[in-house]
């Protein structure tokens, strides 16, 4: 007899009375998940949609974000929550490209969609009824579709299926299991959703905030008693950066910290386990064709190092193509996790993935000698200087081995003789000063000399993209002007 598959937007499995989520948008609420489920059968009550039908969610995290999104896939339907960042023209060409039926959308996000488009407000609606029985979905039936962030050019819708997205929460909700989780990551982008999932499926409970603000995120950690916190980077060293407000909070209450989108910094590694010091961080990894949880600890209880990804785990496979040799190259995984396609796209989605299933994940990676995987850049991210290929990474990674440097980014810059060059954007340590020769003395000391960065500007903070990544466009435009007026 097979398996009965499960359906994405029933994925509560916590007891009536236990609290499942603390809601910090603007309607300020808590609820268990005999509520939480009630407002998910409320909403679903009123959806008059068909099997597969796409219905886009443009908002801010919330409540009505969260009962709206796991009703529509409880209903069958297939959910297409949207980046608010996008522009106006991308979110039209996303609503034609995906064929939304309608869209819901919050009070702040109005106007933004075409006006042709059916839309309907995101808003916690009351139950009638006791019971709406989710969908039973089809192997590899679509259960959302996230449209990726378009650096590259148009964003691509993603086709993500019931049964590949349950191949990491089953993986993940034991580890959540009466755990709480704080949530700033937008429910648009992967590592948002994965963390609320997994919570809901654990029992747990989500702290979810509306967006990313580093004051608001340490007194939510601390006043909830947050034992989980997932996250990128540049939030990790914004928070860092409170001091004031650190000196009064009591965080000993985390127990773990799963950093990705984005790789680690020794430095910033070394300060967050200062300031979490019970906290076992790991260093995740995941695309969104590919899913994450592909690494995790070795077979034979070698300790995984601090900036590395961890071990190939037994469920994927992976291959590094292109290298000079077998242990470095672009990363190619095959994994349960993997997505059905692109939306309207086979060239792209043969071009992404063969017909066995490998997912080139266009992610430079280098492997040690105990099998441990090391992110060295995006592929695509490479540039020419004077004949040399530079890849943004691996300066990155050789600017913050300096614990003076909480973060960088390196972004090339037009030059008449060379094609390009390198400049860098630093991010100084709290409680540390920097020079501009400094940062450039780092790199002629451990690289090539091509390598180092030609102008070195200072930011307070990084500039961040919809995804609470960095955001590597903005600072190629800030340095592209920043080299005019310096000519």
């Amino acid at each position: 007899m097979s398996e009965v598959l499960k359906n994405l937007g029933d994925s509560l499995d916590g007891e009536k009375s236990q609290l499942a989520l603390i809601d910090l948008s603007e309607n300020k609420d808590l609820y268990t998940y005999g509520e939480l489920d009630s407002l998910i059968t409320a909403q679903a009550e009123v959806l008059e949609i068909n099997r597969s039908d796409r219905i886009g969610l443009l908002g801010m995290n919330s409540a009505a974000f969260v009962s709206t999104f796991f009703a529509i896939m409880r209903r069958g339907g297939v959910a297409v929550p949207i980046n608010t960042k996008f522009q106006k023209d991308t979110l039209a060409r996303i609503s034609e490209d995906a064929e939304l039926k309608f869209a819901f959308v919050d009070p702040l996000q109005a106007n933004q969609l075409p006006s042709n488009l059916d839309q309907r407000k995101m808003v916690l609606r009351d139950s009638t009824s006791s019971f709406v029985a989710a969908m039973i979905p089809q192997l590899g039936q679509t259960g959302l579709v996230l449209y990726t962030s378009g650096s590259t050019g148009m964003p691509k819708g993603v086709l993500l299926s019931h049964d590949s997205q349950w191949a990491m929460i089953d993986q993940l909700k034991v580890a959540m299991t009466g755990m709480v989780g704080i949530i700033a990551a937008p429910l648009y982008h992967m590592n948002g959703l994965l963390g609320l999932w997994s919570l809901f499926a654990g029992g747990g409970t989500v702290v979810l905030m509306p967006r990313f603000e580093a004051r608001a995120y340490l007194q939510a950690i601390h006043d909830y008693r947050v034992n989980v916190i997932t996250g990128v980077p540049t939030m990790l060293s914004l928070i860092l950066r409170e001091e004031d407000l650190l000196e009064t909070l009591d965080l000993s209450c985390v127990a773990a910290i799963s950093v990705g989108s984005a790789p680690l910094s020794e430095t910033l590694v070394e300060l967050i386990q200062d300031l979490f010091p019970d906290a076992i961080i790991r260093n995740g990894y995941g695309t969104t064709e590919a899913g994450a949880l592909m690494f995790g600890g070795h077979p034979d209880g070698i300790p995984v190092p601090s900036l590395s990804l961890g071990y190939p785990q037994s469920h994927v496979k992976v291959r590094l193509i292109g290298g000079s040799n077998s242990d470095e190259g672009v990363l190619e995984v095959k994994t349960p996790s993997a997505m059905s396609g692109y939306l309207n796209l086979p060239e792209k989605t043969a071009e992404k993935m063969d017909d066995e299933g490998w997912i080139t994940t266009g992610d430079l990676m280098k492997r040690d000698k105990n099998g441990f995987f090391y992110f060295v850049g995006r592929d695509d991210d490479m540039f020419n200087c004077g004949g040399e290929n530079i890849y943004p990474g691996e300066v990155e990674r050789i600017i913050e081995s300096d614990p003076r440097v909480a973060e960088s980014c390196v972004v090339p810059i037009l030059d008449e003789i060379k094609g390009h060059k390198p400049v860098a954007f630093v991010v100084v340590a709290v409680g540390h000063e920097l020079l501009e020769q400094s940062v450039k003395d780092i790199v002629l000391s451990k690289a090539p000399a091509y390598m180092h960065p030609r102008q070195v500007y200072f930011l307070d903070e990084m500039p961040l993209a919809g995804t609470n990544k960095i955001d590597r466009e903005a600072l190629a435009s800030l340095a592209a002007e920043s080299a005019a007026t310096d000519s």
